[in-house]
């Protein structure tokens, strides 16, 4: 087997742009998160934790790769 044709997988979480649908701050958040995540500036739950991935309250925005 040459090493060219070895296929490495994707990960399935990755980092997540997400709007406060309440103040519209901006927030930079792990899409697999464990804990719940609030708005720093109005308190408002953006992402909540689930057994995988989280339940995102707020307006998804862009994914960083």
């Amino acid at each position: 087997m040459r090493k060219n044709t070895i296929v490495i997988p994707k990960p399935r979480s990755n980092f997540v742009s997400v709007q406060c649908i309440q103040c519209g701050e901006n927030r930079v958040i792990f899409s697999h998160t464990t804990t719940d995540i609030y708005c720093k500036s109005c308190g408002q739950l953006i992402a909540k934790k689930s057994g995988s991935r989280a339940n995102i309250l707020g307006k998804i925005l862009n994914s960083l790769d």
